[in-house]
C-alpha cells in the first residue's frame, strides 16, 4: 500500500517527560518509555507492520545467518525445531523480520510507509531526543528492522557488541496492541550473577532503550501466545 499525501507521519508524543526519562536511563542504563508516539502515528505504523510488510524468516546456524522467504507452515515448523535444538548449547534466534535500513540509508521504496519511518528515526528531532535521554552526544544515526515473533520464536542471550558500526544504544519500539505476560516474548536483562534483573513485557507504543553492550535476551513466545510486532535497531556514532 503506497503512502498518500495526507497519511499520518511518525511523531513523538508532545507529552513525554524527557527529564524523567533521562533520569531513569542514566540511573540504570536502560529505560522503558510508554506512549512514545502520538496514538494515530503508532496505530498507522502497526497497520504497516500487519498489512504492508513482506516478512522473511531469519535464523542462524553458528556463524551462518540465514533468511528464508515465503516458507510454508510445515517448513517454518521444521526450521523452528532445528533452531530449538541448537539453542540448547549455542547462540541462536528465530523470528520473522524485514530489513528497513541497515546503515541509515533511505528505504528502497519511497512510496512505502517505512520510508517515513527511516526519515523519522534519523530526523533531528528524534536524534536530539535520544541524545537528551541517554546523555550520549555522539548519537548520529539509526538503523531499523521490523520484527515479528510468532509462538516458539526467541532470541537467546547476547550483548549486541559485535558490529562493523559503533552501536551506542539499542532500541525496541513495541507495537503489539494486546499482550499477556504469560505469553513470554519479554525483553530480559541479565545482571552480573546471571539472574534476570529486569524485564520489559511487549507493550503497545512503548520504546525500550538500553546501553550497548548489555547481556539480554528475548524470551520464547509461548505456544499459546500472540504475534509480537516491533521495530528494532541501534543508534550509532559516526
Amino acid at each position: 500500500m503506497a503512502v498518500v499525501a495526507n497519511d499520518v507521519l511518525p511523531e513523538l508524543s508532545p507529552s513525554l517527560d524527557r527529564a524523567k526519562v533521562a533520569e531513569r536511563f542514566r540511573a540504570a542504563g536502560r529505560v522503558h518509555i510508554p506512549d512514545v508516539l502520538t496514538r494515530p502515528s503508532a496505530e498507522r505504523l502497526y497497520r504497516a507492520l500487519v498489512q504492508e510488510t513482506k516478512w522473511t524468516t531469519t535464523l542462524n546456524n553458528g556463524r551462518d545467518f540465514l533468511d528464508f522467504d515465503s516458507v510454508t507452515s510445515e517448513e517454518r515448523v521444521k526450521l523452528a525445531l532445528q533452531a530449538w535444538q541448537r539453542a540448547r548449547n549455542d547462540f541462536q534466534y528465530i523470528f520473522d523480520n524485514h530489513r528497513v535500513s541497515q546503515a541509515g540509508e533511505p528505504y528502497p521504496d519511497p512510496t512505502h510507509y517505512f520510508a517515513r519511518v527511516v526519515d523519522f528515526l534519523n530526523s533531528p528531532e528524534v536524534l536530539s531526543f535520544m541524545r537528551e535521554v541517554t546523555g550520549l552526544p555522539d548519537i548520529a544515526w539509526a538503523d531499523a528492522q521490523a520484527t515479528l515473533y510468532r509462538p516458539g520464536d526467541f532470541l537467546n542471550v547476547h550483548d549486541d557488541s559485535v558490529s562493523k558500526f559503533k552501536r551506542l544504544v539499542a532500541y525496541v519500539l513495541n507495537l503489539t496492541p494486546v499482550w499477556r505476560p504469560d505469553w513470554g516474548g519479554a525483553l530480559n536483562f541479565l545482571g552480573p550473577s546471571g539472574h534476570v534483573e529486569e524485564a520489559y513485557v511487549p507493550t503497545f507504543n512503548a520504546l525500550n532503550v538500553f546501553r550497548v553492550p548489555k547481556r539480554h535476551f528475548v524470551g520464547s513466545v509461548t505456544p499459546y501466545g500472540g504475534l509480537r510486532y516491533s521495530v528494532t535497531g541501534w543508534f550509532h556514532a559516526r
